[in-house]
C-alpha cells in the first residue's frame, strides 16, 4: 500500500479508538458501537471465522479489508493494535478477492440451475453490485452479480479479474450470503470459455451468432432440399429419423412438427451453430466438469426471430448432444435495443413468447431474454407467461443511472460528458444496432441545469449516452472526474438503482 493509504491507517486507528471500536486485539462485536461507527467500516461486512475476523473499513476516500487476528493468505500492511494484537490492512486486490473467497465461501459465485427466477445485473463500472444487493434483499430472485461480455471489457478497460472481484467485494461489503452467479457473458471461442471458468465465473453465455446462417431461412422448395442434401449423409438421416415424425404438443396447446421443408430450413440455418454450441459446452467441461457451471445458449444475435419450430429444433439438439443447456435465449419478434422500452406490437410478442416460454418449460430450462434493461411494456408478460421461471439480462441501464446521478448533482461535468457522447457517436454504433435519431435530442444550449435529467426520459438521448460508455472511459480527464464524482456520491447512485432496477422487477413480478 503506498504512502497516503499507510497515513489514512493511522487517522482509522485513532478514530477508531475513540469510538471504541478496538477491543484488545481485535474489533469489538458490539452492535451499538459498530453503529455508531459506520463512518469507519460498512457493519454488515464484518464476520469471524475461526480466530479470524474481517471487515470493509472506510479510509478516507478509500475502502479496505480489515483482517484481525491470523489472516493466512492476506497481504497488506501490518500494524499493531492498542491493547496488543495486529491488523492487516489490505488492498482490494484480486489476490486478496481471492483468499477472501476461500475464507468465506459465499462471497465466491456459484451455479443458478436449481433456482426459478435469476437476473443478470452487468456492472460495467464496478461499484453498483451494493445497489443490486439492495435491491434484492426481499425478492425471489438470485442475481448474477458479475455479468461482461468481451466487448464490454474491451470498451471498458477492464478484466474477467476485476469483474469478479467487484462483485465480491461487493458481496462482502453487504453480507449477502445468498446464492449469485457470474456470467461471461455472450463468449464467442473455447479460449475465453476456459478463462472466465479458470477465474472463478460460473455461467457462460454461448453466442453463437456467427455460425447462425439467417439468409438460409429465404430458400424454398427444391432450391432448399438441394442445400439440404448438401450436409452430411449421417447428420441428415438422424435429423429425418429425430424430427419427421416428431409431434410435439406443448402445455399451451400448440402442437409443433416438421415437414421436409422446416425440417432442412431449421438444419440448414442452426446446424452449424449447434456445432459451435457444442464446442464451447465440451470447453466449459473441460475447465470446470460436468454441473459445474451454468450453460446458456444464445441464438438471439441475428435479424431473424425464432419461429417456434426453430426453438423446438435448437433444443432437441442440444438434447441428442448432450449439452447442460440451463437456459436459452431466442430473437423475440420486435425490437429489444440497448436501454429503452420494447419496439414492436405487443400483444403480437404476447402470444409469440408464449409459445417459446412452454418449449422452454417442455426442455427444462429457463427462457432468457436478453437486452432486458427498461423493456417495461413487456415485462408483465414475461413474468405472468413464465410464471416467474426466467432469466433476464440488464447492463446498461446502471451505466445510464451513473450519469443521470451526475446530470442532477453535476451539471457541468454532465455536460462535458454529453458533449463527448455526440462526437463520439458514430464510433460507437460500430459496436451496438440502435435507431437513435440525434436530431431529436434537445441542443444542451437550450436546456438548463434543472431540465438536464429529462434527458433520461428522451429514448434518442438515452440510447447516445447508452452506447458511448466505452468512448466515454476511454477519455482519460472524463473517466477520471466521473468516477470521482460517483464515488463522492455513491450512496445517492445505490439509492437510484434501488429505485430504477427495483421498478423492473415489480414489472416483472418478482
Amino acid at each position: 500500500m503506498n504512502e497516503v493509504a499507510k497515513h489514512e491507517i493511522d487517522g482509522w486507528l485513532e478514530k477508531a479508538v475513540r469510538a471504541d471500536l478496538l477491543t484488545a486485539g481485535g474489533l469489538t462485536e458490539d452492535a451499538a458501537a459498530l453503529k455508531a461507527a459506520g463512518a469507519l467500516l460498512y457493519p454488515n461486512s464484518l464476520r469471524r471465522k475461526d480466530d479470524t475476523v474481517c471487515c470493509l473499513l472506510r479510509l478516507g476516500s478509500a475502502r479496505a479489508l480489515g483482517v484481525f487476528g491470523p489472516g493466512a493468505g492476506f497481504s497488506g500492511e501490518s500494524r499493531s493494535l492498542p491493547g496488543g494484537g495486529r491488523a492487516l490492512f489490505c488492498a482490494l486486490s484480486h489476490e486478496n478477492a481471492e483468499s477472501l473467497r476461500a475464507l468465506l465461501p459465499w462471497t465466491a459465485p456459484s451455479p443458478l440451475a436449481s433456482q426459478k427466477t435469476t437476473i443478470g445485473l452487468g456492472d460495467r463500472l464496478g461499484v453498483a453490485g451494493p445497489g443490486h444487493i439492495r435491491t434484492l434483499e426481499d425478492r425471489k430472485a438470485a442475481p448474477v452479480l458479475a455479468q461482461q461480455s468481451v466487448r464490454e471489457l474491451d470498451l471498458t478497460g477492464r478484466s474477467y479479474e476485476d469483474v469478479l472481484d467487484s462483485a465480491t467485494w461487493a458481496v462482502f461489503q453487504e453480507g449477502y450470503e445468498r446464492p449469485w452467479g457470474a456470467d461471461g457473458d455472450h463468449l464467442k471461442t473455447e479460449e475465453w470459455v476456459r478463462t472466465a471458468l479458470g477465474i472463478g465465473f460460473t455461467m457462460i453465455t454461448a453466442d453463437v451468432s456467427d455460425y447462425i446462417h439467417g439468409e438460409k431461412a429465404a430458400l424454398h422448395g427444391d432450391e432448399l432440399l438441394a442445400a439440404y442434401a448438401g450436409l452430411p449423409a449421417s447428420f441428415r438421416r438422424t435429423l429425418d429419423a429425430e424430427f419427421l415424425s416428431l409431434r410435439l404438443t406443448l402445455d399451451t396447446g400448440e402442437e409443433i412438427r416438421f415437414d421436409p421443408e422446416g425440417l432442412a430450413r431449421a438444419a440448414l440455418v442452426y446446424g452449424e451453430a449447434l456445432d459451435h454450441a457444442e464446442r464451447l459446452y465440451r470447453a466449459g467441461v473441460e475447465a470446470a466438469g460436468e454441473g459445474g457451471f451454468d450453460f446458456e445458449l444464445s441464438v438471439d444475435e441475428t435479424d431473424t426471430p425464432t419461429t417456434p419450430e426453430a426453438h423446438v429444433f435448437v433444443a432437441a439438439e442440444c438434447r441428442r448432444r448432450n449439452l447442460g443447456v440451463t437456459s436459452l435465449a431466442p430473437r423475440f419478434v420486435g425490437e429489444f435495443q440497448k436501454g429503452i422500452d420494447y419496439i414492436g406490437d405487443v400483444k403480437e410478442f404476447e402470444k409469440s413468447f408464449a409459445v417459446h416460454a412452454a418449449v422452454a418449460r417442455h426442455f427444462g430450462y429457463r427462457i432468457s431474454v436478453h437486452s432486458g434493461s427498461d423493456k417495461f411494456t413487456v415485462f408483465p408478460a414475461v413474468g405472468r407467461l413464465t410464471a416467474g421461471s426466467f432469466h433476464i439480462k440488464t447492463a446498461g441501464t446502471n451505466w445510464l443511472e451513473a450519469v443521470l446521478v451526475i446530470a442532477r448533482l453535476n451539471p457541468a461535468l454532465y455536460r462535458r460528458l454529453h458533449q463527448g457522447a455526440l462526437d463520439s457517436f458514430e464510433r460507437a454504433t460500430a459496436y451496438y444496432h440502435v435507431t437513435t435519431d440525434l436530431g431529436k435530442i434537445p441542443a444542451l444550449e437550450d436546456l438548463s441545469d434543472a431540465e438536464l435529467p429529462e434527458l433520461f426520459a428522451n429514448s434518442d438521448a438515452r440510447q447516445l449516452i447508452h452506447i458511448t460508455y466505452g468512448e466515454l472511459l476511454r477519455n482519460t480527464e472524463l473517466k477520471r472526474d466521473f468516477f470521482s464524482c460517483l464515488e463522492e456520491h455513491i450512496e445517492a447512485y445505490w439509492q437510484a438503482l434501488q429505485v430504477h432496477i427495483g421498478r423492473h422487477l415489480d414489472r416483472l413480478g418478482i
